[in-house]
């Protein structure tokens, strides 16, 4: 029986039974993707290491709920988080970084220099390698395409072009031609708009003063500005901005729209007839001198409260076999992920693996997407500057409704900007940045 309760709903259910909470439990609790797999993971680890690790999925804003449990204390030992929840997490003091593992000096040595310096914060590696991917790539209905009488030759090399080229066919009549990123999640639309920042070479604070950089004669304005009058064109569904990310997921796969844009690893589900009615025919924007996107990872948390010497050891033994290397010496989690799902590991020998090319090849549309798709991996920047500081999730929190009252009541992009410097002046003083 797959597990996919929630956290409320397990523990009631041992409640009911009688079971009292047994001492040396690890408690992990994670988000709502592909629970079974991480079940049957889990339960890998039990039956080998004759483990007692107890793992269940939460439903609704994830990093909100982990913050709550953790103040609560809660019994919470393994959680996954992004980089700036990770940030949050530490400065709370509720994290034991990966320094701490017996195995560190190993683990450093595997992951890419870029990886390790963006889940580095106060000299501590916060977390052990989940899953990374570009966030933000512009993926392309191939099968629409050919009918538009288009090809790879008019793919667009930068934003400028590819607003230029959506708005361009809109107004020839074509229907359905882009479906942006705008759910309403905490990284949707406001992770788009901090991605095409720095696609477009500006970041949204300073990274060393964190001071905002939103001039009205900078890229963020143009951001603003292409995306108003994309909004205003009526190319896109208004209906986007309440979706979740299943809403632009299955929009996308359903043959509907000619670009979307998407998680790289979602790039597999559109190429799988099971999902998709365009299977092997979705490919993707390359790099052609602007990048696409931005570095999208997850790390496993482990929380540093009170366990007894039990409980202790197997939290620290399940975090680095599940996050780092298996009883056998393998990457089990990290390659069985790539192997079926599609997402990239922060460790080189996974990455750079014959299975790992094998099984890549297998996800995509053509020869050509792979090295593409490597291509376009190395150029991703991650958002060091918005990301590493304490107020990241609150100003994120605060960006995903203010963007998207700039798109509905159709304020001024100077006013929206103003706002944003604000805000961000007020999170430092708040903070004493």
């Amino acid at each position: 029986m797959i597990r996919t309760t929630t956290w409320l709903a397990s523990t009631l259910l041992v409640m009911a039974s009688g079971y009292s909470i047994a001492d040396d439990e690890t408690y992990f609790r994670g988000w709502q993707y592909k629970p079974e797999v991480v079940q049957d993971n889990v339960d890998t680890f039990n039956k080998v290491r004759n483990a007692n690790v107890d793992y269940a999925t939460v439903t609704g804003d994830y990093p909100a709920l982990m913050e709550k449990s953790l103040i609560a204390k809660d019994k919470l030992d393994i959680l996954y988080a992004n980089p700036p929840t990770a940030v949050r997490f530490y400065e709370a003091g509720w994290l034991m970084p990966v320094n701490e593992l017996d195995k560190f000096e190993d683990i450093k040595k595997d992951i890419y220099p870029n990886v390790l310096d963006a889940w580095t914060y106060d000299g501590k590696l916060l977390g052990l390698s989940y899953f990374l991917s570009v966030r933000g790539l512009v993926a392309v209905n191939k099968l629409k395409l050919k009918e538009l009488g288009l090809d790879e030759s008019h793919y667009p090399k930068n934003w400028d072009e590819f607003y230029d080229h959506v708005l361009a066919l809109h107004n020839k009549g074509v229907k359905d031609v882009y479906l942006p990123h705008w759910f309403n999640e905490f990284y949707g639309i406001s992770w788009a708009f901090i991605w095409e920042v720095l696609n477009r070479g500006e970041y949204l604070i300073d990274p060393k003063t964190k001071k905002p950089n939103l001039k009205s004669s900078g890229v963020a304005a143009e951001t603003l500005r292409d995306w108003k009058a994309l909004w205003k064109s009526g190319a896109v569904p208004e209906e986007v901005l309440s979706y979740t990310e299943s809403g632009i997921v299955d929009g996308f796969a359903s043959g509907r729209y000619l670009y979307s844009a998407q998680a790289a690893y979602n790039i597999a589900y559109f190429n799988n007839p099971q999902f998709s009615k365009m299977a092997g025919n979705v490919s993707f924007l390359p790099y052609q001198g602007q990048s696409w996107g931005l570095l999208d990872s997850a790390l496993y948390l482990a929380t540093n409260r009170d366990r007894n010497k039990k409980q202790e050891t197997q939290t620290r033994d399940f975090w680095s076999w599940y996050g780092y290397k298996n009883h056998d010496d393998k990457f089990f989690v990290a390659q069985r992920w790539m192997n079926e799902s599609m997402l990239f590991s922060a460790y080189k020998p996974v990455m750079e693996s014959a299975e790992t090319q094998k099984a890549m090849k297998g996800f995509l549309a053509s020869e050509s997407d792979y090295q593409n798709l490597v291509d376009l991996y190395a150029q991703t920047p991650n958002p060091n500057g918005v990301w590493k500081v304490l107020w990241a999730e609150e100003f994120n929190s605060w960006l995903r409704k203010r963007l998207s009252k700039f798109l509905l009541d159709d304020q001024p992009v100077d006013e929206t900007l103003a706002d944003m410097r604000a805000q961000i002046e007020k999170l430092n003083k708040k903070y004493g940045i």
